[in-house]
């Protein structure tokens, strides 16, 4: 007996591509928007924050190290991963995700909200050189992530108003094919990654 699966569209990687795009396109207009008509700090001490202040008050490097990791892999990661549970009319919620991650970075940076570092200390090369290599590294493995997951849909919804969800099928029956595996791996170590040079970064090892 054959189980049921989730029918996605198109391949990973193009799934990777649009979500990409959509966050790029979308962060640098929030960003811009931000930069010049919200005050610098504007989000400094907000709830958006918390996580910030939690991993900056972390003694020692691998302390710190360990908490960015349980953020970003236990908490964003994860909640991509959950908003890929539920579909409507075919088309996972996960594809809100890069909507939520453009809108908050591109206002944090946009006004320098950050918790651990400012980025007036940095000259443009350096800044855009850090920001790629760490910013937009985790960013990236989160998409990974999310391009990875959709199959996961297993609660479904076939209309907009619809009140509950329909169970197409358990979690444990999901297959994911090898290159949703690889990518999936692959954004997970981004993760890492970006995480190690944010440490790094917060401790002035870079």
């Amino acid at each position: 007996m054959n189980t049921p699966q989730v029918q996605v569209s198109g391949s990973v990687y193009s799934r990777i591509l649009w979500i990409f795009g959509f966050y790029t396109l979308l962060y640098n207009a929030v960003f811009l928007i931000s930069y010049y008509w919200l005050p610098v700090g504007f989000l400094r001490g907000s709830p958006v924050t918390t996580s910030g202040q939690v991993v900056g008050e972390a003694q020692t490097f691998w302390g710190q190290l360990a908490l960015t990791l349980l953020f970003n892999l236990g908490l964003v990661s994860g909640f991509g991963i959950i908003m890929n549970f539920i579909q409507v009319k075919g088309i996972s919620l996960g594809y809100l995700y890069p909507l939520f991650a453009a809108i908050f970075t591109g206002l944090i940076t946009g006004t320098n909200s950050f918790v651990s570092s400012d980025m007036t200390q940095y000259n443009v090369r350096d800044g855009m050189a850090l920001a790629l290599s760490i910013g937009n590294i985790e960013m990236l493995g989160y998409f990974f992530i999310v391009a990875s997951s959709v199959r996961f849909g297993i609660y479904q919804y076939t209309r907009f108003w619809q009140w509950a969800p329909i169970k197409v099928m358990k979690l444990g029956d999901v297959r994911l094919a090898k290159p949703e595996i690889i990518c999936l791996v692959i954004g997970i170590l981004l993760v890492i990654f970006g995480a190690y040079r944010e440490t790094l970064m917060s401790f002035n090892m870079l």
